[in-house]
């Protein structure tokens, strides 16, 4: 969970783990390696979201008039990330 500029609270689930409640064998403790790379790979989504949402605010300067560009679309990009290749939208901008 975070704060945002805003003051509003963001969360996200990553991970539902079920395990049995009793837990008596010691082997069992702990995340599997399968559920390690879920966890990785679903905290990676969550992190790159929520920065490609930051940089989609951002509005670069037009190298002819200087003000800020419009957004042109939006398109999926694909970012290769050290857990694997994680999706955003992230906008286009129209230079006049």
């Amino acid at each position: 969970m975070s704060l945002g500029a805003d003051g509003a609270e963001h969360s996200t689930d990553v991970l539902r783990i079920a395990r049995p409640g009793d837990l008596t064998d010691l082997a069992s403790l702990g995340l599997t390696l399968a559920e390690g790379k879920q966890l990785l790979a679903g905290l990676q989504q969550g992190i790159v979201a929520a920065q490609a949402r930051v940089h989609a605010v951002r509005r670069p300067e037009c190298r002819s008039c200087g003000t800020a560009c419009r957004v042109k679309d939006y398109r999926q990009h694909g970012i290769a990330t050290l857990f694997g290749q994680v999706t955003v939208r992230l906008p286009r901008f129209r230079y006049r």
